[in-house]
């Protein structure tokens, strides 16, 4: 996300390609690190741990490699980058409360 512009050849296979990439991207990200340290699945949406690893490993990311591309060569920020990243944070944060981690279903 922060490589300039022109390293990477244009490549399309689908419409709206770069939003499914920043959408998967950031689904699994949140998915994979919103658990981080937490031992129960009881109360799991009260859990402050969750919340902190949410905004640590999910919002502020996005927020920074979004944001920070303005200072890439032939990279501009994109408010539809943005929206989709934290779409894709929020999937991840919900799909972890129905499929939490393996370590919480084996405990």
């Amino acid at each position: 996300m922060l490589t300039p512009g022109e390293a990477f050849p244009e490549v399309t296979i689908v419409d709206y390609q770069d939003k499914v990439v920043h959408f998967i991207f950031f689904f699994v990200l949140s998915y994979l690190w919103v658990g981080v340290g937490i031992k129960k699945k009881k109360d799991l949406i009260l859990n402050r741990r969750l919340w902190i690893n949410f905004l640590v490993f999910g919002l502020l990311p996005a927020t920074f490699l979004e944001t920070a591309q303005q200072l890439i060569p032939y990279r501009t920020f994109d408010i539809n980058d943005l929206i989709i990243n934290y779409i894709g944070i929020f999937s991840g944060l919900i799909s972890y409360f129905y499929w939490p981690s393996c370590k919480i279903i084996l405990d």
